[in-house]
Formats: C-alpha cells, sequence, structure tokens
C-alpha cells in the first residue's frame, strides 16, 4: 500500500489533483478546531461554574494555549528536521502524512467527546490539546513539504498553490458556515458530530493521498545534503538567508493579522447582533469571505499572467486595501445603528477578505522562491526545514491571538456574558431547555463602550499587523520575477555540472 512512487519531469495528475483536493477535508478539520474549540471551552465547555471560577479556569486555559502553541511552534522545526533526515522506504512525506492524519483523527474527536465537569475538564483538556498541536504538526510540516518539491516552475507551482488554496477556502467555509448556524441552544450535539465527520474525512482523504500521489525523485547530491544536515541548521538557514528570514517574519504579522477575527469567534457576532441573529450573520459573513476568497483566487493568475503586474505591486496594492477595509470595519460600530448598515459592512469585508487572499498567495510563492534561493546559495533545498518555520510562525501568530481574545474579553468586562451563556449552554444539553430568548437578554446588556474596546482588538490590530508585513516586504524581500528566473537557471546549470561529475 506505501510502496515508494517517484516521478520525474512535469507533475503527474493524479498526484496534482490528489494532493490539492486533500486540502479541502484537512483543513476543515483544522479549520473546526481553530475556529470553535476555544468558543466551545468559552460557551459550553466551562459551563456550570461560578463567574470567579470560570475566570479562572479560562485564563489556565489561554496561558497553556500559549504555552503549548510556543512550545508546538518550536516543535515544528523538530519535525521539520526529522523529516529531511529520516527517508523511509515507501518515501520522504508520505508516511508522515499518514501518521498525523491517523493519530489527530483520534484526538480530534476525543478533545470534543469526552466532557467532564470542572477543573476535570480544564486538565482533560490541555492533555488533549497538547496531542492534537502535536500530531497535526506530524501531517502539517510533512504535506506542504510536498508543495514546493513537486516543480521549480513558477507557472506550475503558482497553479498548484492556487489550486490548494481553493480547495482549503472550500474546506473553511463548509465548516465556519454551518457550524454556527446550527450551534445556538445545541452546541455539544453539533461539535460532537462535526469533530467525528470532520476527522473520519480528514483521515480518509490522507489515506488516498498516500496510496496513490507520487514523490518528485531527488539527486543524489541533494539527498546526501540531507543526510548531513544538522538540526542547527533549520536556525542558521534564518541567520545565512535573507530572503527565508523577510518571507517568514512577513508571514508571522500576517497570519496574525488575518486570523484575529477566526480567535474571536462568535464572540465578535454575539456581542454585535445578538444570539440568534449574530449565527445568522456570522454564516452571511463566511459567505461574503468564501465569495472573497474564491474571486481572489481566481482573479491573482490573471493579474500575474494575463496583466503582467508585477507580484510586489500587487503586493503594495492590495495591503492598502486591505488596512483601509479594517479601519473602515471599526468604524462602523460608531453609528448609532449599526444593524441597518450590515449590508455596506459585508461590502468592506469582501475587499479585505479579497486582499488577505492574495496576499496570502504571494506570500507563499515568496517563500517558495526563497527555498530555490537557498539551494541556489547553499547547495540545498532545505523544503521541510523551512516550511517548519512558517509552521513555527503561525502557531506563534496563534498564541497571540489568544492572547489578544483574553485582554479584550478582559478590557470590555465580557467574561460575565460568556459565563452566563455558557451555563445556560449546559444546562440545555442536559434538560433540552431553549434558551434562546434569556441568550438574548443577557447580550442586549452589553453596553456600547465594551464593543468598541472589543472592535480594537479584531480591527485596528490587525491594520497594524498588515503594516508591518508590508513594510518587511517591500524594504527586505529582494527576489522578483527576473531574479528568480535567473536563480532557477544557475540551479540548472549546477544540476547540470552535478550529473557531469556523477558519470
Amino acid at each position: 500500500m506505501f510502496k515508494n512512487k517517484t516521478f520525474n519531469g512535469d507533475v503527474p495528475k493524479t498526484t496534482k489533483w490528489l494532493y490539492t483536493s486533500s486540502g479541502m477535508f484537512r483543513d476543515a478539520s483544522y479549520q473546526f478546531v481553530a475556529m470553535f474549540l476555544l468558543t466551545f471551552v468559552q460557551y459550553c465547555g466551562l459551563g456550570n461554574t461560578t463567574l470567579g471560577d470560570y475566570q479562572q479556569m479560562y485564563l489556565v486555559i489561554t496561558i497553556v494555549v500559549i504555552l503549548l502553541r510556543i512550545w508546538d511552534g518550536f516543535n515544528d522545526p523538530i519535525m521539520g528536521f526529522i523529516i529531511e533526515k529520516c527517508k523511509f522506504k515507501s518515501g520522504k512525506y508520505r508516511p508522515w502524512i499518514f501518521i498525523g492524519a491517523l493519530t489527530n483523527c483520534i484526538v480530534t474527536i476525543c478533545m470534543f467527546w469526552i466532557l467532564p465537569t470542572g477543573w476535570w475538564y480544564v486538565a482533560l483538556f490541555c492533555l488533549f490539546y497538547f496531542l492534537w498541536d502535536f500530531t497535526y504538526t506530524i501531517n502539517d510540516i510533512a504535506f506542504w513539504s510536498v508543495l514546493p518539491s513537486l516543480s521549480n516552475n513558477e507557472k506550475v507551482r503558482s497553479n498548484i498553490t492556487t489550486l490548494l488554496s481553493i480547495f482549503v477556502s472550500i474546506g473553511s467555509f463548509a465548516v465556519g458556515g454551518i457550524v454556527p448556524l446550527l450551534s445556538p441552544g445545541r452546541y455539544e450535539a453539533t461539535y460532537k458530530i462535526t469533530a467525528l465527520v470532520t476527522s473520519l474525512l480528514f483521515f480518509a482523504s490522507q489515506l488516498i493521498l498516500v496510496i496513490f500521489m507520487k514523490e518528485k525523485e531527488v539527486s543524489t547530491t541533494l539527498e546526501k545534503n540531507n543526510e548531513n544536515m544538522k538540526f542547527k541548521d533549520i536556525f542558521t538557514v534564518l541567520g545565512k538567508n535573507s530572503q527565508v528570514r523577510s518571507s517568514i517574519i512577513a508571514i508571522l504579522f500576517y497570519y496574525t493579522g488575518s486570523t484575529i477575527l477566526v480567535a474571536a469567534g462568535l464572540n465578535y457576532f454575539y456581542f454585535n447582533f445578538g444570539y440568534q441573529k449574530g449565527a445568522t450573520y456570522q454564516l452571511y459573513f463566511t459567505i461574503v469571505y468564501a465569495v472573497a476568497t474564491l474571486v481572489g483566487q481566481f482573479t491573482y493568475p490573471l493579474f500575474i499572467n494575463k496583466l503582467k503586474v508585477k507580484r510586489k505591486k500587487l503586493f503594495e496594492i492590495l495591503s492598502f486595501v486591505t488596512m483601509i477595509s479594517y479601519l473602515f470595519l471599526f468604524s462602523y460600530v460608531l453609528i448609532p445603528d449599526y444593524e441597518v448598515v450590515f449590508p455596506l459592512l459585508c461590502v468592506i469585508a469582501f475587499f479585505a477578505f479579497y486582499g488577505q487572499t492574495i496576499l496570502s498567495l504571494i506570500l507563499y510563492i515568496m517563500i517558495q522562491d526563497a527555498i530555490d534561493y537557498n539551494q541556489y546559495k547553499f547547495g540545498a533545498r532545505r523544503e521541510s526545514a523551512i516550511f517548519a518555520l512558517r509552521a513555527f510562525t503561525a502557531k506563534i501568530a496563534s498564541s497571540l491571538q489568544q492572547l489578544i481574545l483574553y485582554i479584550f474579553l478582559l478590557s470590555g468586562s465580557l467574561f460575565g456574558v460568556s459565563n452566563m451563556i455558557a451555563t445556560l449552554e449546559r444546562e440545555s444539553a442536559v434538560g433540552g431547555e431553549n434558551i434562546v430568548e434569556q441568550a438574548e437578554e443577557i447580550l442586549s446588556g452589553i453596553e456600547q463602550w465594551q464593543r468598541i474596546v472589543f472592535q480594537i482588538g479584531f480591527c485596528i490590530v490587525p491594520m497594524l499587523c498588515f503594516l508591518v508585513c508590508y513594510l518587511i516586504i517591500k524594504f527586505t524581500y529582494k527576489i522578483d520575477e527576473k531574479y528568480h528566473e535567473e536563480i532557477i537557471k544557475k540551479i540548472e546549470a549546477q544540476n547540470d555540472g552535478s550529473s557531469e561529475e556523477t558519470k
């Protein structure tokens, strides 16, 4: 079943389509946890507790999540090192993809199906979250390392990256749109079923991928470089390769800015629009997000290939579009009857999400070009190591998200609101009572200043993150389309020289 399969030349169609389409199911599982786990903890897991205990438990969970995400960030390079050094008979990446998917599926189901109360819940949550992070890292580093290894051709690479992004977006949209709509009043049942379905689909898609995909054949020279690699080399890449360093730091700020609204979750909609309307409006927002993302993914090749817009110029334009959009997203809450202008809010959100989508595609291409630059300058590609650093930035960014969420919930005196709703949700799960009216009454007590404080955290902070990301790329990233063509030609010349020496 796991017999090693390799290819030379063009990427096989089966590999291309299985690899990109499997991203839909793995990202659906990941986004379910990323978007809703802490919302589940906040509005269900910590129910039936006093406000004092609730705040203490949520603080402990926040600290543990931040520490584990930071640790997992350091764990990513370790996993990247292991993948670079270890080569199974069945391939470099495929075994790790399988192992990570299987174990992560089991842990995710346990995380939502085993629900004790009180501090026992906190203890088990910490254990399961650690295992979830660890097992997903195994799959994640191997899966993303496949992407730059498939081809050096810029157009092929852009095509695969765009296609993968489309499938990833579909998985995110499905989870992000359906779960909030089904959740109010029945969190426990909705989350348990969703965890089971998304986990099984994730595992099934990865199993099919590892059975049928082919890995690109690696030259003897690169294999020897991987064998001679030391753990410190993962971090020395940052010191030696200025282009990897620039793209990694830029991605850190991009991740932090683009996913803060994800960290806010249903809080953003509950606090601004109420219990039932909040869930409905999140669905509308998810649809806007889906449309904006898909339009961005389909128009990116048009800008690059047809209109011949330079990547850095496009990055500059859309950075400012995104920042201005977030500024407007903040200002709408200052309007007395801001619910009336919700359609306008959706239009503004479209431009924010559209800009984010193309920025992410450009950043992914930039880091892949930096891998080519690493091969040209230092004779080794280090895909797993460099993508481990990318994953490291994602974990650090997610830690910052959780910290920002806690700070602005605390600053806005909003923990009491979520505690009361969590208690109602837990009681509803046991007694089957309809809690909608009670929850609406609780949320109606939120004052305007509390909403403004929350908006600062989830609109102004992301805007500043995008500004820093833009400045880093503008002033420190030097690989443009022309320079990348020169790099590829020099790599091909190096490979030809190695072939002659081998003969």
